[in-house]
């Protein structure tokens, strides 16, 4: 039987349009309707009334408005962060809202044994479902400018840290599905510099590629128990991006978390918010010439600030 060349050709292009037209239903389903929707007793039934979730990073932006939006939710938490002084407060306020409240005060750039034992002493004796791996931080400048010892300390917070306390509390989240029927979650927070080529912070996008390439395959090697989203935000109004962020993108950590919670459990890559999505969607378009010339310019420009501010 010979197909009419014509008639491949309006085949071909009948299956694009629909292909366009689900790929775009799709997007904004999950980046204007389900943010949209209520979300807290979606997290509370999914994962378990009272249940616990465990936060790095918890003591300032993004991982500070993911407690107290879970706290909001009724979820119990284990809030780690560097400085226990940061930890008492937020224990404090969250701790108003009727939820218990755990803190570890733990460096999570010494990546020593110790360092993760206590993470799962604080979590052993609970009902852990839900678990954020929060903590990151970045430098931007070209990769010889960067000193060794950031360069250490890059790894060991970016992917050392994400990579063993997901490997230490992962046994956890898996005794809670077990035992209650619920399903358990990992959310590890990446960054869409992982999704890109990104002269100028390299080393960090080649930390948040790890992230998503540690994420997904533990979507499937536990889909009967475990709920996973890699989270790929882009700028926040955060410490770590003070001074440098450029507003048309710029989104508050209380946004982003709540996106973000919004697409856990139903897919397993998000961006977040729809200024970010809208952004990546621009970037996958963009030629590669031209987004890594604009990405340099843009990411030494970030430096300068983080050099004048000591960074």
């Amino acid at each position: 039987m010979v197909i009419d060349t014509s008639v491949a050709l309006q085949i071909g292009g009948a299956a694009l349009f629909v292909w366009a037209l689900v790929n775009m239903a799709r997007w904004i389903w999950l980046y204007f309707w389900l943010p949209q929707r209520s979300i807290g007793e979606r997290l509370a039934k999914r994962f378990g009334p009272g249940s616990w979730a465990l936060i790095t990073g918890a003591s300032d932006g993004l991982g500070k408005a993911f407690a107290q939006e879970l706290a909001c939710y009724g979820f119990n938490l284990i809030l780690v962060s560097r400085t226990q002084s940061k930890l008492d407060l937020l224990k404090d306020e969250i701790q108003a809202q009727g939820v218990q409240v755990r803190t570890v005060a733990a460096d999570l750039s010494n990546t020593s044994p110790q360092t993760y034992e206590s993470l799962a002493i604080a979590a052993q004796d609970v009902d852990l479902s839900v678990l954020i791996n929060c903590v990151g931080t970045t430098v931007h400048r070209r990769y010889c400018d960067v000193a060794a010892k950031t360069l250490r300390h890059l790894l060991a917070v970016n992917v050392s840290t994400t990579a063993i306390v997901t490997h230490t509390l992962l046994p956890l989240l898996l005794r809670h599905a077990t035992s209650t029927g619920r399903r358990a979650a990992v959310l590890n927070v990446g960054s869409i510099v992982g999704r890109f080529y990104w002269p100028g912070t390299q080393l960090y996008g080649a930390c948040k590629a790890f992230i998503d390439h540690l994420s997904i395959p533990l979507a499937y090697e536990y889909r009967d128990q475990l709920d996973v989203l890699s989270f790929q935000p882009t700028v926040m109004a955060t410490a770590m991006a003070a001074g440098t962020e450029p507003g048309a993108i710029t989104i508050s950590p209380e946004r982003a978390a709540h996106a973000a919670l919004s697409h856990l459990g139903h897919t397993l890559t998000s961006h977040g918010h729809w200024r970010h999505g809208l952004l990546a969607a621009f970037l996958v378009i963009l030629p590669c010439r031209i987004r890594n010339a604009l990405f340099l310019k843009e990411a030494l420009a970030m430096g300068e600030v983080e050099l004048a501010n000591g960074k």
